[in-house]
């Protein structure tokens, strides 16, 4: 039986944090990719994801 994903949550942030759009995307962006990359190795490790000629596929 597959593992049950973690429950996935958003948080609201006000408007009046950020001055506009890309002021906020660039804050979120450090996170972001932080995330990505780490999901990605998991992935790897789990072999989910494979990696041929310096690219990162599904395995078969």
């Amino acid at each position: 039986m597959p593992r049950k994903s973690p429950d996935f949550t958003l948080d609201e942030i006000p408007g009046d944090q950020y001055a506009d759009l890309p002021a906020a995307q660039q804050a979120a962006l450090k996170a972001t990719a932080a995330d990505l990359a780490a999901t990605l190795r998991s992935l790897l490790a789990t072999g989910a994801l494979v990696q041929v000629n310096g690219r990162i596929i599904p395995a078969k």
